[in-house]
C-alpha cells in the first residue's frame, strides 16, 4: 500500500495569465456589445467604421476557445504537480475546488435567469430549461432547444457546463491512470483528440453541434492538457519556445491573429473541421510565450489592470449579458443618435460589468475560495 505524503503542494503561479484571461473575457464581452448594437440599429452594420469594428469584435467567440485551452492546461498541469509533490492526488478535493469556484456563479445567473427575472418582469420569457441548466448540460440545451433565445446571458454559461463536464471527467481519468500505475496520459489525450475529429466529421453540417457538443470543443481542452503535459514534463520543444526570437514570436501573433480574423472564409464546409485545432495550436502557444518565452514581444501582465481584471474576469464572463439586459430594458437608446448610443451603452455596460463582478469577487467568490481544501495529505 502506497504511504500517504503529508507534504504541501506548493502554490503554482504562472505570471501574465491573469491578464489573459481578462482580454478573452474582453473580447467575449465586445463580441456581445457589437451584436447588441446592430439588434439596436440595423443600419449600423452598412457603416464602414462598423465593419472594420465588428471584423475583430465578431471573432469573439474565441474568447471561449481560448479559455478552454488555458482551463485544460491549468487543471493538467496543476494535477500532475500535487501527484509529483503529495506523491497523491486527491479526487475529491479537487472536486470540491472546482466546485467552490465554478458553482456559486452559475448557479447565481441561472436563479437570476428562471427565477428572479421571471417573477419581476411579467412578459419575461426564455427557451432554456432549467433542467439542462442545473445539470451542467447547458451546452447541449444550447444545441436542443435555446439556440435562438433572445434571453442571451443564460446561454453564455454553456461553456462552464462543458469545463464542469471535463473537470469530472479529467480528475477521474487521471486518478484512475495514477491507480493503476499505468500512466500513460499521452496516449488518452491522442485516443480522445482522435475521437473528437471522427465525431466532428460525421457532425460537420450542424454548426450547432460543432461549436457546443463537449466532443467537439473538447478539442482546445485536449491541446491545453497536452501542454500542460508537456511543460510539466520538460519536453524540449517547450524550451525551443522559451528561447524563440522575438522576431519568429511576433510572426507567429501575426499568423494567429490573421488566422482567427479569417477564420470564417478559410475554415469553410466540411473544413471547420479543423478549425479548433489549427487555432488551440495558437492558443497554446501564446500561453506558453506568456509564461516562459525570453523574448516576447509583450507581456500582457505588464498592464496591471489587467491582472486584477483577470482575477475578476469569471465574473465579467458570467455578469456582462445580465447587464448589457437590464440597460437595454431601462433605457430607450433607439431615441439617441447612434454616436451617442454606442458611446453611453459601452461606458455603462463596462462600467457596471467591472463594477458587479469586482463585488462578486470579494463579498461573494473569495468567500467560496477561502474554502477550498489545501493541496496537503
Amino acid at each position: 500500500m502506497t504511504k500517504l505524503s503529508t507534504k504541501k503542494s506548493p502554490a503554482i503561479y504562472f505570471p501574465n495569465l491573469d491578464a489573459a484571461r481578462f482580454l478573452a473575457a474582453f473580447a467575449v464581452f465586445m463580441l456581445h456589445f457589437s451584436n447588441e448594437l446592430r439588434g439596436l440599429f440595423p443600419s449600423i452594420s452598412e457603416s464602414i467604421i462598423f465593419k472594420a469594428f465588428y471584423l475583430f469584435t465578431s471573432k469573439g467567440s474565441l474568447g471561449v476557445n481560448f479559455f478552454f485551452v488555458l482551463s485544460g492546461f491549468l487543471i493538467t498541469f496543476l494535477i500532475l504537480n500535487e501527484q509529483k509533490n503529495t506523491g497523491n492526488f486527491h479526487l475529491g478535493k479537487f472536486l470540491i475546488r472546482r466546485t467552490l469556484r465554478i458553482w456559486p456563479l452559475y448557479f447565481i445567473i441561472g436563479l437570476i435567469g428562471v427565477v428572479l427575472f421571471p417573477l419581476i418582469f411579467s412578459d419575461y420569457f426564455t427557451l432554456h430549461d432549467p433542467l439542462y441548466y442545473f445539470l451542467f448540460m447547458a451546452n447541449f440545451d444550447e444545441i436542443w432547444n435555446a439556440g435562438n433565445d433572445s434571453i442571451n446571458f443564460l446561454t453564455s454559461p454553456w461553456s462552464v457546463a462543458v469545463e464542469e463536464q471535463f473537470y469530472l471527467f479529467w480528475g477521474i481519468a487521471l486518478f484512475g491512470l495514477f491507480k493503476l500505475k499505468v500512466f500513460k496520459l499521452e496516449v488518452l489525450i491522442v485516443l480522445l483528440y482522435i475521437t473528437s475529429f471522427v465525431f466532428q466529421y460525421f457532425n460537420w453540417l450542424d454548426e450547432k453541434i460543432i461549436y457546443h457538443h463537449t466532443l467537439a470543443v473538447c478539442q482546445d481542452i485536449l491541446m491545453g492538457s497536452f501542454i500542460g503535459l508537456s511543460l510539466f514534463k520538460g519536453r524540449n520543444w517547450i524550451n525551443r519556445i522559451k528561447q524563440m526570437p522575438k522576431l519568429g514570436v511576433l510572426a507567429i501573433y501575426a499568423l494567429g491573429i490573421m488566422l482567427c480574423l479569417a477564420k470564417n472564409k478559410l475554415f469553410d464546409g466540411q473544413l471547420i473541421i479543423i478549425e479548433r485545432s489549427v487555432l488551440s495550436l495558437f492558443f497554446a502557444f501564446v500561453i506558453l510565450d506568456q509564461i516562459r518565452g525570453d523574448h516576447s514581444f509583450f507581456k500582457f501582465g505588464k498592464i496591471k489592470i489587467f491582472n486584477y481584471l483577470g482575477k475578476i474576469s469569471y465574473g465579467i464572463y458570467m455578469y456582462h449579458l445580465v447587464i448589457m439586459y437590464l440597460l437595454l430594458r431601462f433605457i430607450p437608446f433607439e431615441n439617441y443618435s447612434i454616436m451617442a448610443a454606442t458611446g453611453i451603452f459601452f461606458l455603462l455596460s463596462a462600467s457596471l460589468t467591472f463594477m458587479l463582478s469586482d463585488l462578486s469577487y470579494r463579498y461573494i467568490e473569495s468567500k467560496f475560495l477561502s474554502l477550498k481544501p489545501k493541496h496537503k495529505h
